[in-house]
């Protein structure tokens, strides 16, 4: 008796868990195993994953590359895989397109508009995951041949590294940013280098 109670206890939590383990969103919305869901704004929560400079170059090619890689590791074939533009930029269109045409048959991919009073060009691409194993074998090779993170360095705006190195080699001073006297009645500079 103890045994079929704790059976009938246990088996539809294994579901529940087993159910969930596929479950993917890339912004942390509910979401079930049907879907591979990398909306709302997907370039902007790749970014907020792996940091992408403002200004940078071929972000197209590296937001593609960033969400394949997130798709190979989180999603599985027969996934329906949903990816969204906010503001309806090109840059949003090709790094999509690169992502449907690794991951998806091409009569799968259907693109709609998911338009609001804000986001008047916001669109939505669907399509179901069908090329997972190819992808990622397309992947490794490009990875060792110049990992993500190599081209988005490669790509950053000229001067940005230069500026994080200072920032790290040089310590700020613990006064700096502050008012004193001179600074406020007297129009002296700052206690900050330049």
């Amino acid at each position: 008796m103890k045994k079929n109670f704790i059976n009938s206890c246990l088996l539809p939590a294994f579901f529940c868990i087993n159910s969930s383990a596929y479950a993917v969103s890339l912004s942390g919305r509910p979401t079930d195993d049907s879907v591979c869901d990398l909306s709302p704004m997907t370039n902007y929560h790749l970014s907020q994953k792996t940091f992408v400079p403002a200004g940078t170059m071929h972000v197209s090619d590296i937001y593609g590359r960033l969400a394949i890689k997130f798709v190979i590791k989180e999603c599985k074939n027969s996934q329906l895989l949903i990816l969204h533009s906010d503001i309806g930029i090109d840059e949003d269109e090709r790094s999509f397109r690169t992502v449907t045409s690794e991951l998806c048959g091409a009569a799968s991919v259907q693109r709609e508009p998911a338009t609001t009073r804000e986001y008047p060009y916001a669109f939505q691409v669907k399509c179901r995951i069908s090329k997972i194993q190819e992808a990622t074998k397309r992947l490794v090779a490009a990875e060792s041949e110049k990992s993500v993170e190599a081209m988005i360095a490669e790509n950053a705006p000229p001067g940005r590294q230069n500026d994080e190195q200072v920032e790290q080699q040089e310590p700020r001073n613990k006064e700096c940013g502050k008012l004193g006297f001179g600074t406020v009645i007297l129009g002296l500079g700052g206690r900050c280098p330049r």
